[in-house]
This record gives structure tokens, sequence and C-alpha cells, in this order.
């Protein structure tokens, strides 16, 4: 084995760089002045920073604060911010996909770049653009399609304030962004993949006290591999309307929302047609003391094809946390949920619920199952044991909710057809994940996945399991 991994190493472009990037993450925190511990950590969407509070040279108290803050007017309303991420990933999968496929048995490195700049122009208009730079090594078969893209645009958006003033804000943005809402579980950026995802989107944003409301129109941008090649999808749009009230009595938070979305070529286990969807969600979630819940209703409907459209998908997590003296915390939670499937696939009808683009992080890091046509019970242990080291623990509980549906990927792609088996139970997923953090700007992963294959992948997939193995080693600044 350390033969083949060797041999599939050596002649790579990448691997002294990424061997060097490795030893100045680890390196540089040690010569580092290091934050203070009340500013505010990295934000996954960097876009959300705000590092206005640096204009106090007081505050400056990091390596990389001269980077944050860069004014270029004698007032500082003009001031432009840098910042960036790479993430070191090496995978290994044993029997991927239940053995369907290209097979790796050495495992590969994944290396990803994000660097990032936002210019504040004064009150009114703001400008943030971040690039991305993807790699693979080692993979038999080659990279997937969200492996790898030699240099691109991610983001490179504006907003522009109509007005910001007695509590009230109303914002457009416009240009390539990441489209984040609620929990993220149906509209993400795809974090858990090399290669993050994007939109070419217009949105109007207001804000009002307690009140949050976007209206918006999208369209995802599809990965190419070489520079400066991606492109938004002509085939895809998605535009909708989501509010939040926070605030609300008993501690309630609640998002009522409307997404639309039109395929012209989507797939499901019943066939393929134009698909055109309609959603209506709300969320209802907050903390009440140690008890934290999260519970999101949606109903779709529409055409598939000359068909109908009746879906649905309850999704739930709710838990509860004990301090445990200091840093340490304990928390316990269960995630319950249910996708709908389509009840018949000989008629013109789908009921297979679309969850456009799942988090796949909020299942597992492998995620070898996606939202459509899924039921799930997830407990789940999470343990803080102080500033440095936290571990997480789960088993994932799946059963498909309709026999007359099959099994989707994450991505929402058909991986096994329903159509050959009755069976409903698809497999037991445990999960291990520990992190040290070593610092505000340096962390790292290790993430154990064992897949224990059910009775519908038994006759489906000949009853082979999944190991996956990986480790992530990230650094921001």
């Amino acid at each position: 084995m350390f033969f083949h991994l060797k041999k599939s190493f050596q002649f790579s472009n990448y691997k002294f760089a990424g061997f060097a990037v490795l030893l100045f993450m680890l390196v540089l925190p040690q010569i580092s002045s290091g934050a203070e511990k009340e500013r505010p950590a990295f934000n996954q969407s960097r876009y959300k920073e705000d590092f206005q509070f640096l204009k106090n040279p007081e505050k400056r108290t990091d390596f990389f604060d001269p980077l944050k803050y860069i004014p270029f007017n004698e007032s500082e309303s003009v001031y432009l911010t840098l910042g960036g991420e790479t993430r070191q990933h090496f995978e290994f999968i044993s029997n991927n996909n239940w053995g369907q496929g290209v097979q790796d048995d050495n495992g590969y490195y994944l290396q990803r770049y994000l660097l990032h700049g936002d210019l504040h122009t004064g009150e009114r208009l703001r400008f943030f653009v971040q690039f991305m730079s993807g790699v693979e090594t080692g993979r038999e078969g080659g990279p997937r399609g969200v492996d790898k893209d030699t240099f691109d645009l991610n983001q490179g958006f504006f907003d522009f304030d109509f007005w910001k003033n007695s509590g009230q804000r109303l914002t457009l943005r416009a240009g390539r962004q990441e489209l984040i809402f609620g929990s993220r579980r149906f509209i993400n950026y795809r974090e858990r993949p090399n290669m993050r995802l994007s939109h070419d989107a217009v949105m109007g944003i207001y804000n009002k006290g307690n009140w949050d409301v976007r209206a918006f129109g999208a369209r995802p941008v599809v990965l190419n591999p070489d520079g400066f090649d991606n492109e938004s999808s002509a085939s895809n749009s998605l535009w909708g309307l989501y509010g939040v009230r926070r605030n609300l009595p008993l501690t309630l938070n609640l998002d009522l929302y409307y997404l639309g979305w039109r395929n012209l070529n989507a797939v499901y286990d019943q066939g393929e047609a134009e698909e055109v969807r309609h959603t209506l969600g709300t969320r209802i979630w907050g903390k009440k003391n140690s008890l934290d819940y999260n519970f999101e209703f949606l109903y779709q409907f529409g055409e598939f094809g000359q068909g109908d459209i009746h879906a649905y998908a309850l999704a739930s997590d709710t838990g509860y946390t004990w301090s445990l003296g200091g840093l340490k915390k304990l928390r316990f939670s269960v995630r319950a949920d249910v996708y709908s499937g389509d009840d018949d696939p000989n008629d013109s009808d789908l009921n297979s619920f679309n969850p456009f683009f799942p988090k796949g992080k909020h299942i597992s890091q492998l995620a070898a199952s996606g939202l459509i046509n899924q039921r799930d019970l997830h407990p789940r242990i999470d343990l803080t044991l102080d500033e440095n080291w936290s571990l997480t623990t789960s088993t994932l509980f799946i059963w498909r909710d309709s026999l007359d549906d099959g099994i989707y990927s994450i991505a929402n792609g058909v991986l096994r057809s329903g159509s050959t088996s009755r069976a409903r139970y698809v497999g037991t997923q445990p999960e291990l994940e520990v992190k040290y953090q070593f610092n505000p700007h340096l962390d790292l992963k290790g993430i154990f996945n064992y897949f224990l294959a059910g009775k519908f992948l038994e006759q489906t997939a000949n009853g082979s399991d999944i190991n996956y193995l990986g480790s992530m080693l990230t650094f921001r600044f």
C-alpha cells in the first residue's frame, strides 16, 4: 500500500508546494503575537467578517492585523481587508459508493486555497472578491467534478445601500456570491467537498430591528477544471423570498420563505424531465437556557414533465448542553428527519423531495447518501474539553421513505434504483471527529466513518460496507 501511495504522489507538481504550505501553517503561529480572546472568530463566510474595530490601534494585536484594516484616506472611510484560507485534506474511502464505480486503494490528497479582498468605499458601497484554487493528487480515476479548479472567481459582488438610518437598511447585492439561508440544510456553499459552490445572483436585503428579508434570483455556478472557465448554468434557475423574525415571545425565532426552482434536465428514479418546483417553508428555532431546538417544515408543488409535484420534508435538531466547569461542556442532540420519496414510478406525478443544494456536513463528512426519499435518526454527542480539544461522535440510522423510490447522492443523483428491492432499511453510519485548535488561525481534524449496509443495500449492492478516514489541516488569516 505504501509503495502505491508513494507512486501516486511522486510525479505531482504540487507535492512540494503542499508540504511547504503545511510547514508554513505550523511555524507561522509561533511567531504571531496572538489575537485577543474577545475578538470575533473567523467566519466560514468570510464576507460576513467586520474588522472596523482595528481602527483603534490598541486593538491591533494579531500578526495579520496590518492586512485586515488598510485605510486609504484620512477619515478612514475607505479601507480594505485582505484574507485567505488553505485546507490540506487527505481522504481514504474503502468501497466507495458500496463498490460501484472507480475505487481507490491508497487515498488521495486535496488542497484548497481561497484569497479575498473586501473594499469599503464609504457608507454606501462595498466590493467583495474571492478567488479559489483546488488541487487533487493521487486519486485513482482522477479528480471528481468538485475536486479540482486551477484558478477561478468564487465570489465577486458589490453591496449598495440605498438607505442606512433609523435602524433600517436596504441593500442591493449583485454578482457572484455564496448563498446561505436558515440553518443551511438546503442552500449553502458546499463546504464538505474540496471546491465550494457559488451562484451568479441579484439579491435585495432589508434589515430593520429583528427583521431580515431577502429577495433574490440566482443561477448555480458550474465548476470547470481550468482557469477562469466557471460559468453559471443556463439550465438551472433559483429564486425566492426569505424572511427571518428574531426574538419572538418564548425565545422563538421564525423563518418564513418561498423558493422557486427550474431544472431543464432533472433526473429522478422515475425518469428525466423538465422540473419547475415551488417550495413553501418555515423554520422555528431558538434556545431556552440549556435547551436548543431547530424545526423545519417544507411543502413542494409544481410540474415534472407532464405530471404534478407534491413533496414534503420535516427536519429537526434538538439538543441539551451541560456545563462541565471552565470551558468544558457536553451537548447531546437528536436529529430526526423525513424527506419524501416518489409513491408510484409508473404514473407521471412526482413525490420526491428536492433538497436543492444540501449541506453534506449536516449528515457527515462521508455523506454516503443524500436527502431525497430518506427517513433518518441521528443521535449526536459534542464534547468540548478546553480551548484546544473537542470531539463529536454520532450514529446515523437511515431508511427509505417510499419503497417505490431509490436512494440518492448528496448531489441529488440516483445512486440505487428502488425497483429491485422492497427493503426499507438503508444502513447505519457511526462517525467520530476529533478537532485540535492550535490558535484562532489553525486547526486540525481527524475523521472516521463506517457505513454498515442495511438490507436494501445488501439486495442492491451486495451488502458491502464503507470505511472513511480523513484529516483536515485548515489555516485562515
